[in-house]
């Protein structure tokens, strides 16, 4: 794993902080790099933030550089004790986890960001709701993960408006180290910058892949489609298609991107000696077609991918010279394959 984490507790009078550390604790493996200077740059910094009625950074990015670095850091919160004061302000522990975050702004940009929030208390708010904050830090691509570290399901409900979606979990549900851990598994799978993510349905991330795809505005014929992929983008090729479900998203990714409808587009089937295979990137080989995938093209030629007037869609072959849009694609960035740039 590989990300930026702050995580947020309050320490308020009223607020239940039992498991809270335990939790924290377990979503990091003792094996996990914390901290920055590795020879491998899959690491994680974390950073710590305590808030009642306002805010204070317990430590920022830089301070902790090992796992017992951040085991003593827990250790030395669960043993402060709670503050005197009632008062809970969570868009205070909000707007510090957006300083911190920007505080180191142009170093690790490739890294994602995460805030995570545990509380039981909802707090009072006449201005600057945590929701408001919270939906500010989602727009610049930094989830929130809520965790309710008591069992009412009325600030179940509240928090819930204040997390990014799906990612509202309570303490004591019996299952939310793993919880926490898939969702920060989900974030570090991302997509750089103009490249879209594989999710089903389309533009909803109700699932997600570990599938990029990028739609470039030209059209060419099938050997300048290959290698714009292979030659402009590190691990790049030209599209694969699985199933039905990830034409369609091809489909729609095109149309989405062109001012009139793309009825056709280049895919990376390719047929050597009779039998069809997948564009894959330099150095790999090739992907059998798989059967279930969809009945391959009557002949061998060149493929694109058409969708007839009748709605219907099929792999058809056609002349190699004629010019079609197409689409790249590659492994999205995640816990194992590490990307340098956003």
């Amino acid at each position: 794993m590989w990300l930026d984490v702050v995580i947020i507790i309050d320490n308020c009078k009223i607020a239940s902080t039992n498991l809270v550390y335990e939790t924290i604790l377990s979503l990091f493996d003792k094996n996990l790099q914390i901290g920055t200077g590795y020879a491998d740059p899959r690491s994680t910094r974390v950073g710590f933030i305590t808030y009642n009625y306002n805010a204070t950074d317990v430590a920022d990015f830089y301070k902790l550089q090992s796992y017992d670095d951040l085991k003593s850091q827990i250790q030395r919160l669960k043993m402060t004790p709670l503050t005197t004061t009632t008062v809970s302000r969570m868009d205070t522990a909000l707007y510090a986890a957006m300083n911190m975050i920007n505080s180191t702004a142009g170093f690790r940009d490739n890294y994602k960001k995460v805030v995570i929030v545990f509380t039981n208390v909802h707090g009072t708010y006449k201005s600057n709701p945590p929701k408001d904050v919270s939906k500010s830090l989602q727009m610049k691509g930094i989830p929130v993960i809520t965790v309710n570290t008591g069992s009412s399901s009325d600030t179940q409900s509240w928090l819930k408006n204040i997390a990014s979606t799906n990612m509202a979990f309570a303490i004591y549900d019996g299952n939310v180290t793993q919880e926490i851990q898939k969702a920060m598994t989900d974030i570090n799978c991302y997509c750089n910058s103009g490249w879209i993510q594989y999710t089903w349905p389309w533009n909803v991330n109700q699932k997600a892949y570990g599938t990029c795809v990028y739609a470039p505005n030209v059209q060419s014929n099938r050997e300048g489609a290959k290698q714009y992929c292979h030659q402009n983008y590190h691990n790049a090729y030209l599209v694969n298609e699985l199933d039905q479900q990830k034409r369609t998203f091809n489909f729609a990714v095109l149309n989405s991107m062109s001012s009139s409808p793309v009825n056709a587009f280049y895919n990376g089937l390719i047929n050597l000696n009779n039998v069809w295979f997948w564009d894959q990137p330099d150095q790999k080989p090739l992907q059998p077609l798989d059967p279930n995938s969809g009945a391959p093209p009557a002949r061998a030629a060149c493929v694109a991918d058409m969708k007839y007037s009748d709605g219907t869609t099929a792999w058809t072959p056609v002349s190699c010279v004629n010019n079609f849009h197409f689409l790249c694609e590659k492994v999205a960035c995640d816990t194992d394959n590490y990307c340098e740039y956003a």
